[in-house]
């Protein structure tokens, strides 16, 4: 114990590997390939900041209680925060998708809902594991237009700054907000990765296999399981190459993959290959064996990862605010995702990364839609209330 009070950084791995260990024993089909380190009474805090940091709280919560750990009254207090917290804003999220799916498919108007309770419910049984600010809609580009015009008769509106050409065509995302208090925004996506790592080349395909769930009444047109697990890779690998929190993506992929049988992990493979993210794939295959022991016998070896992110591995994904992990240069992490065998993927991800820096960079001074359509009202910004 003394010798980790005197090394942060050791003190830090330890507190990684407590949370990733008992995160894993909160989804029964996970593998832990390593125990879990003893805890000790002054971990407490730092355990908590870490499962709250990560939106995986309730995670830890239940994989502690797992192991047969005693949870002191202080972890037992941020865990019911952190659970009223994702109950009312997952509450708020649902009646949003209710809405809005009404709306949309009142006017058949194709899209499907991703991320969100609704993923959690398929991957994880129930609504409520963390809590989900927005609601994350995909649509065909042709559509971003008929989509705008139908979510601001809903009561929505785009602020200026979301209605750039670096939001329409680099990150292809818009937020819209609304204005009553009881609705959450809502994310129009006619993309699924940003710019800076490979992407789907066949949006469309996610769109042309909807898996419908039901809220009350309503069909809710929802991402297929093959899909979501992709997905998870993809918004896995976007937070790992934008030093983001990738904790809970990663936990998703694993819960997700795990419950694929072999037939469907056949056709997972397939479409990461037609869809040229096959090594985003097998990066995130790669990260999860490294980090919760999962094991996937069906698809080729995994990427190797240990030579760009070495020991501190546990730390990017679940710590990437740390100072003291030594990050792999973004070009070395962007040859790793890209495949050698698809001609010109490198050439044209770097076009597109810089594409789109110039973009950011010119995006406050190139206006949004043309304000003569009469189809589009804009709205100045208002700050949210409630």
């Amino acid at each position: 114990m003394t010798d980790v009070l005197l090394d942060p950084s050791r003190k830090a791995r330890k507190i990684v590997d407590i949370v990733r260990c008992h995160v894993a024993l909160s989804v029964p089909q996970m593998i832990v390939s390593v125990p879990s380190p003893a805890i000790d009474a002054d971990d407490w805090a730092d355990i908590i900041t870490v499962g709250k940091s990560c939106k995986l709280l309730l995670h830890l919560g239940a994989g502690l209680r797992a192991a047969g750990q005693h949870i002191p009254d202080a972890f037992s207090r941020e865990e019911d925060r952190f659970r009223k917290l994702t109950l009312a804003m997952n509450g708020v999220n649902i009646a949003t998708i209710t809405n809005i799916s009404k709306t949309l498919i009142h006017d058949e108007l194709r899209f499907i809902v991703f991320k969100g309770p609704l993923a959690q419910r398929r991957i994880y049984g129930g609504y409520f594991h963390r809590p989900s600010s927005d609601v994350d809609i995909l649509i065909d580009r042709g559509d971003l237009r008929r989509c705008t015009a139908l979510l601001q008769a809903a009561g929505y509106f785009l602020p200026a700054e979301c209605d750039r050409i670096w939001w329409r065509a680099f990150l292809g995302e818009q937020h819209f907000f609304s204005r009553s208090p009881n609705q959450a925004t809502v994310d129009v996506h006619h993309r699924l990765q940003q710019p800076g790592c490979p992407h789907p080349m066949d949006v469309g395909a996610f769109l042309r296999e909807p898996a419908d769930q039901e809220l009350g009444q309503v069909k809710v047109p929802c991402i297929s399981p093959i899909h979501e697990t992709l997905l998870a890779s993809l918004s896995f690998v976007k937070s790992l190459t934008q030093h983001c929190h990738a904790a809970a993506y990663l936990l998703d992929f694993c819960a997700a993959i795990a419950g694929l049988d072999h037939a469907a992990l056949a056709i997972l493979h397939q479409r990461a290959t037609e869809q040229n993210i096959e090594h985003s794939l097998r990066i995130t295959l790669a990260c999860a064996e490294s980090m919760f022991g999962l094991e996937v016998p069906e698809f080729a070896e995994p990427l190797p990862i240990s030579d760009l992110f070495g020991a501190d591995l546990s730390l990017a994904v679940f710590t990437p605010d740390d100072p003291s992990i030594a990050w792999p240069r973004l070009r070395h992490l962007l040859w790793r995702l890209c495949d050698n065998r698809r001609a010109g993927q490198k050439l044209g991800t770097y076009m597109w990364v810089g594409g789109s820096f110039l973009a950011s960079k010119a995006a406050r001074k190139i206006p949004g839609w043309p304000k003569e359509d009469p189809t589009i009202i804009h709205v100045a910004p208002v700050a949210a209330s409630g």
